[in-house]
């Protein structure tokens, strides 16, 4: 249930007296976004799940670059195909040209959108090769857009994990970055985001005034108490201290930008751990974030890279990432009627479903030129391996699927052949956004854009 207001809402103001509401957003349609025409902006979303795909049940086989056939694990995106874009031969050539990082789903999930050698910690490397506490070796893609955007909306980014948490190593639980040491932790919890990110939005304007008001003076004393500590710091730990401080500062702008926004409000979700169900709120959240233009970068991360994560409601008896590498084993060692390699299409498939419900979603939110919020919006998938078959961690051939043409930016309903390093794609995404920038990550492994996608 959502709440809107009535075109003849009133406020109450001092006495009583009545005062006539002007036009607001929460009083259009429900399926309608706040944007107007002539000013809609571009949004994109960034959608990470791990352990790579089973290539052949995963890639377009036939059909060509416009007729091209979904396999079978895409096939519930088939609804959108005249929306996507299946680039075929994107490498991530930073992941394989690191020779710092040992551990392939360390080195996978750090690059996945930073394009940048990883830095170990002072912890060096553990089992299996982890670093246990090592850092991506820069900004991530979704936090370089968002510096573009910055100021437009209450929020720089917003970041939604499901059971994106857990795992010892620091590494495969972080996509984002703002810079290299300072990961973007994602929320994991529906119901606190919904606290944080929509739930001022329905306050009354006491209300939120109050709250407000009492935020910043916390705000005020923790970052003076945090100036009397810099002091003591040494330079390169100013520089840390410095980023704490700056997000601080685009928190109290957040706090002062939500009073100026009007949006129509969804119930509070759910308290729940339920990976399946947690998913889907977090869905629900980012596309309302989108529609209600707090941000124009979200991101989603589905378990870590190296996903333990028991997909026990398709009936499967494993972890993903063993299953990931057992795939080209036969049979499953729990179901004689499955082999490895169905099951972990199985799982591919589960992911593609999630992918066309968040597509759904916001292709059902019109905008006021008469498309869809999904064709001012770019959305890609990504993960953090080819495949983990036969215990390989490969970047060859990279799963990447884009949904949305970012305003027309790319040009959709193909399955393309090219021959790129992932930071290219990366290049394509700026400019779509209306970036001017031509590199990204390692300078010497980025080389413009990705010919053949706009």
């Amino acid at each position: 249930m959502t709440k809107r207001l009535s075109r003849r809402a009133l406020l109450r103001g001092a006495g009583g007296v009545a005062i006539s509401l002007p036009f607001l957003e929460a009083m259009m349609p429900r399926s309608r976004s706040v944007a107007q025409a002539g000013t809609i902006p571009k949004r994109v979303v960034f959608f990470f799940s791990s352990c790579g795909i089973v290539p052949d049940t995963w890639w377009p086989a036939t059909g060509g670059e416009t007729g091209f056939v979904l396999g079978s694990a895409l096939q519930p995106l088939d609804p959108f195909r005249a929306k996507l874009l299946i680039p075929d031969g994107i490498s991530m050539e930073t992941a394989r040209a690191d020779d710092v990082g040992q551990n392939g789903h360390d080195k996978g999930t750090a690059h996945c959108l930073t394009a940048r050698t990883v830095v170990p910690g002072p912890m060096g490397v553990g089992e299996f090769g982890h670093l246990w506490d090592g850092t991506a070796g820069g900004i991530s893609i979704d936090q370089h857009i968002a510096n573009h955007f910055d100021g437009l909306t209450p929020y720089r980014s917003l970041e939604f994990g499901v059971r994106a948490e857990g795992i010892g190593q620091a590494l495969p639980s972080r996509i984002s970055y703002r810079a290299s040491g300072e990961a973007v932790i994602p929320m994991h919890n529906a119901a606190d985001a919904f606290d944080r990110i929509l739930a001022p939005l329905g306050m009354g304007v006491a209300t939120a005034g109050a709250r407000q008001h009492r935020r910043e003076l916390v705000l005020d004393l923790v970052k003076e108490d945090l100036g009397r500590v810099r002091g003591q710091l040494g330079t390169a730990d100013r520089t840390r201290f410095d980023a704490h401080i700056s997000s601080i500062d685009d928190l109290r702008r957040q706090l002062a930008d939500l009073a100026a926004v009007t949006c129509e409000i969804p119930a509070r979700p759910s308290d729940t751990t339920a990976f399946p169900m947690l998913g889907r709120l977090q869905l629900d959240l980012m596309v309302q974030a989108l529609k209600c233009d707090l941000t124009r970068v979200v991101s989603i991360q589905w378990s870590t890279g190296q996903s333990g994560v028991r997909h026990d409601w398709l009936g499967h008896g494993a972890g993903h990432h063993g299953i990931s590498h057992e795939a080209g084993a036969e049979p499953s060692d729990w179901d004689a009627s499955k082999t490895w390699r169905q099951v972990a299409t199985e799982i591919d498939g589960w992911y593609a479903e999630q992918f066309a419900y968040l597509l759904a979603a916001l292709d059902a939110v019109d905008e006021a030129d008469g498309q869809k919020l999904l064709d001012h919006t770019v959305v890609v998938w990504v993960n953090e391996q080819e495949q983990g078959i036969d215990n390989r961690h490969s970047w060859a051939r990279m799963p990447y699927i884009i949904a949305g043409s970012g305003s027309g930016y790319f040009r959709t309903g193909r399955h393309v052949t090219v021959s790129a390093p992932h930071a290219n794609l990366f290049v394509d995404l700026m400019q779509a956004m209306g970036m001017p920038d031509t590199t990204f990550g390692e300078p010497d492994l980025c080389t413009g854009n990705v010919p053949g996608l706009t």
